[in-house]
């Protein structure tokens, strides 16, 4: 036993030199507390995990790959039966995939019933509300509203207001993503007069437009991946910005009649981001080297007192 009490490098103190004294008793109270409050405030942490970002290039072949798009559009200047809905690739090859129905596995029945088909619906202002899914190709193309039968001539406006778009899977947005754009034209801000006379803030866009007058609107997509690697569960939403322009086409000299397009470019580029979590033990880690921290730098401090006030005395 004397053996080992030679290695011995925890050497009890003898409690009949100790004195307590108020100092010492306020610093260990707020080392307590500090500790307690860091332990508590990493458990939230610990549970939901911290999410990783990372950029990498998609080696996938693109046009394959078919992309849900949900829109949420009124077209304010005309009803239901003189406007429609088109969507073009890249090789202006028109396709209609929002109308195809296509069989699903029972894992992703749920999935289905969410993704409804766009529906358009005549508002009581005499506009044209389109809601829904539609599908588009993983490379350049458009998708666009155009005026039909009497409405199809250059005297047309084609006002509308922009509620929603949103490409990809559809996730709850993640307040850990920072500043992401996967609803950009539904968060943008504007104002307008209220019933009151008084400056609203509402969210959307809303484009007021003159006869004739094209809309324009160039969207840059990256694809996003989103992983738990927990709970196996994935997404691929689309992240976009866009900038707009307006116009009056012409072709071969004479006026077009108005139209509004969305004209899609992919990036090859896809952003990750990975929410881990981390292991029991590294978490009990942290907070034993936080602790044995804590309690040294008081120490220290404690000490240091009170070899100064030792020193006044003398």
């Amino acid at each position: 036993m004397d053996a080992i009490k030679k290695v011995d490098i925890f050497h009890s103190p003898s409690y009949d030199v100790a004195e307590p004294t108020n100092v010492g008793g306020g610093l260990s109270l707020t080392a307590i507390i500090f500790c307690a409050i860091c332990f508590f405030s990493e458990i939230g942490s610990f549970r939901n995990g911290r999410v990783k970002e990372m950029v990498y290039l998609e080696n996938a072949v693109g046009g394959k790959e078919m992309i849900p798009v949900y829109l949420d559009i009124t077209v304010l200047d005309l009803k239901c039966e003189h406007v429609t809905l088109d969507i073009q690739d890249g090789s202006r090859y028109e396709i209609d995939e929002h109308r195809v129905k296509q069989p699903k596995s029972e894992e992703e029945e749920d999935d289905v019933e969410e993704r409804k088909e766009v529906e358009k619906t005549d508002t009581d202002e005499g506009g044209c509300h389109f809601q829904g899914y539609i599908h588009v190709r993983h490379m350049k193309g458009n998708f666009h509203f155009t005026p039909r039968g009497e409405h199809h001539h250059p005297n047309t406006t084609i006002s509308h207001k922009i509620d929603a778009i949103k490409f990809g899977d559809h996730i709850v947005y993640d307040e850990e993503i920072p500043n992401n754009s996967f609803n950009l034209f539904g968060t943008e801000a504007r104002e307008h007069e209220g019933e009151d006379g008084e400056p609203v803030e509402t969210r959307g866009v809303m484009k007021e437009s003159y006869e004739g007058e094209t809309h324009d609107y160039l969207v840059k997509l990256v694809r996003t991946e989103i992983a738990d690697f927990d709970t196996g569960t994935y997404a691929y939403p689309y992240q976009y910005t866009y900038t707009h322009r307006h116009f009056v086409g012409h072709h071969k000299g004479k006026p077009l009649p108005p139209r509004i397009f969305f004209r899609l470019d992919f990036s090859p580029l896809t952003m990750k981001f990975t929410r881990v979590h981390d292991s029991f033990l590294v978490f009990i880690s942290r907070h034993l080297a936080l602790i044995g921290g804590t309690f040294a730098v008081l120490k220290m401090f404690h000490t240091g007192a009170h070899v100064a006030r030792e020193a006044k005395f003398q």
